[in-house]
């Protein structure tokens, strides 16, 4: 889901982006400790909890996540990045954070996050990570232009989108 909102004629609108239904969940190893629950690592928990292997993809959460704050739009400061659990849990993204670029670094990030429900950067000045209350639309301005994408919407070209957004 994205939605674009504007402050005023001068400032650009931003965009701020939903990851809905994203693959993160803890699990307790036998060792004891917490771990993100992924389909490579963790298949015998899967298996005895009779769960689809193809539910458990956290790397894809992590990937678009990369993506996001690689991007342009990113860069100029216009993006703001919410991320919605399976659990129903909503994160809530700074514009500066770093995402880490190894897939373990990013686990052990999330862990960290889900347990104390926030992450604070190195100096302890800025949140980086929190867990916010829901629903999402109390995090997004009144009267915003919401758009929702899907594997089983109807098909568009992105020129075509684009000529269609206000």
């Amino acid at each position: 889901m994205a939605e674009l909102t504007t402050n005023d004629e001068q400032t650009p609108p931003k965009v701020t982006v939903l990851l809905d239904l994203a693959s993160l969940e803890i699990v307790k190893t036998r060792k004891g400790e917490f771990q993100l629950l992924n389909s490579d690592d963790h298949r015998s928990i899967l298996s005895k909890h009779g769960r689809d292997p193809k539910e458990c993809r956290p790397d894809i959460a992590h990937q678009e996540l990369m993506a996001l704050f690689d991007s342009p739009l990113n860069k100029a400061g216009q993006l703001q990045v919410y991320l919605r659990t399976r659990q129903n849990v909503l994160i809530q993204f700074h514009p500066s954070v770093r995402i880490p670029r190894t897939y373990k670094r990013f686990a052990g990030l999330m862990v960290q996050l889900l347990h104390k429900l926030k992450v604070r950067a190195a100096d302890g000045r800025e949140t980086l990570l929190k867990v916010v209350k829901n629903p999402i639309g109390r995090h997004l301005p009144a009267g915003c232009v919401m758009y929702g994408f899907s594997v089983k919407g109807d098909r568009y070209t992105p020129q075509a989108f684009a000529a269609q957004m206000p």
